[in-house]
């Protein structure tokens, strides 16, 4: 019996060997099918080499080293990379599990990113719609991203962009996204160079591959219906001095058809004399702004209306301005610009408690006019209050409150007719000392303490 045993040792080794290379040829096999059918996918336009492939764990995915994609002029690379199968849905929409990559790098005409790992899941491929059968194209939607150490430039901008982590769900058109960015910092190179740097960035209930369409496209961006919030810490933006720091920025908003209600507010906001509109700060005593925001505003869609419930800005050292009203032809964006003057006034109510800037700005005046304080605030009473004016009309009433301005808030109404542009109604004030009954045809009213 004896003798025997080498032969049948020899016979299960015989089995083994040609199980082995049996079970190698099939992975070799279902590797290159994977392979092909990911090539498949990615289009004919479009090239796909790498210099190893194996298979991934139990054959579900498929692993690469020095992986190079090409399609037109973008370009993939990445050292390592795995990309699970490609799953295909009834109405053929074409699914991947995962990817992940390390020292990845994306380069087009538009610019480039690079970063040292990304790992994407969930992610649907973009196809080609049905005109036959009503199917409108499918677009790039992902489920969830996370990646390491960005870097990346963007040519329209001549700008450099960098992140240490950034994390994004629900990536798609129509979607409510969720972004999440860490220690970001934009550079421009062209004028006027700018350096915007903040520590986290939140963004919650936007939807940014409409956003990107839009910016890309250059087409009109729907906000989605249902909640969003907006949250930023430690905000700067310089030249070559400091222009404005944020040390939280908040803003939420709830969106329908019919309207939005946005509660928004700036923490900790410096604004530097290199801003437009503040270069005078140094004359006044001021070596920057320092102060905060808050803004709670509704926009009537329907109505083409802006509801300003409070706007306050808030300085310690300068005073407080709060502001409410409903305005016309305006957004919100606009209102915090250049284009507030061009808001239409329906109605505003304005209140300004004096910190110390009235005192300043007073004395600043007189010393460019050579006189004190005292005379030239006498001399602009006089020259506010025409003779034979009610003590009640606007411009006496400015006048009192010049005089003491520590007394308490000076307020003031507009109740115009019809609709006014703001900056309409800033010339109309300069023109009440000489024409009073201005004051009438805005509905305007100014009382002091």
């Amino acid at each position: 019996m004896k003798k025997h045993v080498p032969v049948t040792v020899a016979g299960v080794a015989a089995l083994a060997c040609v199980g082995w290379l049996a079970a190698r040829h099939a992975e070799h096999v279902m590797l290159e099918k994977s392979i092909d059918s990911f090539r498949q996918t990615l289009g004919p336009d479009a090239s796909l080499t790498y210099k190893k492939a194996w298979p991934g764990l139990l054959g579900r995915s498929v692993k690469f080293t020095a992986l190079v994609f090409r399609q037109g002029q973008q370009t993939i690379t990445a050292d390592d990379a795995e990309i699970s199968k490609v799953s295909t849905a009834g109405d053929e929409t074409k699914r991947i599990g995962h990817l992940t990559f390390h020292t990845f790098q994306f380069t087009d005409t538009s610019g480039n990113v690079r970063l040292d790992n990304l790992a994407l899941e969930d992610v649907t491929l973009p196809g080609n719609g049905d005109d036959k059968h009503g199917t409108p194209p499918q677009t790039l939607e992902i489920g969830h991203v996370s990646a390491g150490k960005l870097h990346g430039f963007i040519a329209s901008l001549q700008s450099d962009i960098t992140a240490s982590s950034l994390t994004l769900d629900n990536y798609g058109i129509g979607e409510a996204s969720h972004l999440d960015a860490r220690d970001l910092r934009l550079a421009t190179s062209v004028a006027p160079q700018r350096q915007i740097a903040a520590k986290s960035l939140l963004l919650d209930g936007v939807d940014l591959a409409g956003l990107y369409n839009s910016v890309t496209y250059n087409t009109p961006y729907k906000p989605l219906n249902g909640v969003r919030d907006i949250q930023v810490e430690a905000l700067s933006i310089d030249s070559t001095s400091p222009l404005l720091r944020v040390a939280k920025l908040s803003s939420h908003a709830t969106h329908s058809d019919a309207s939005e209600q946005e509660v928004s507010s700036l923490q900790g906001l410096e604004l530097w004399p290199a801003v437009p509109s503040l270069s005078l700060l140094p004359t006044l005593g001021y070596d920057h702004f320092r102060g905060s925001l808050v803004l709670n505003v509704t926009h009537d869609y329907k109505s083409n209306k802006l509801h300003v419930d409070t706007f306050s800005i808030e300085a310690p050292d300068m005073g407080r301005l709060t502001l409410d009203g409903d305005f016309s032809e305006t957004t919100t964006l606009a209102m915090l610009s250049a284009g507030a003057a061009e808001m239409q006034v329906l109605s505003m109510n304005l209140s300004y408690k004096d910190h110390g800037l009235v005192s300043k700005v007073l004395e600043n005046l007189a010393r460019t006019r050579g006189m004190t304080p005292q005379d030239f605030t006498a001399s602009l009473q006089s020259s506010l209050v025409p003779q034979g004016s009610a003590p009640n009309a606007p411009m006496p009433q400015l006048a009192n409150y010049l005089a003491h301005p520590g007394n308490g808030p000076l307020t003031l109404t507009l109740r115009p007719q019809q609709p006014v542009p703001l900056m309409a109604i800033a010339a109309s004030l300069s023109m009440l000392p000489s024409a009073p009954q201005i004051a009438q045809q805005i509905g305007l009213t100014i009382k002091a303490p």
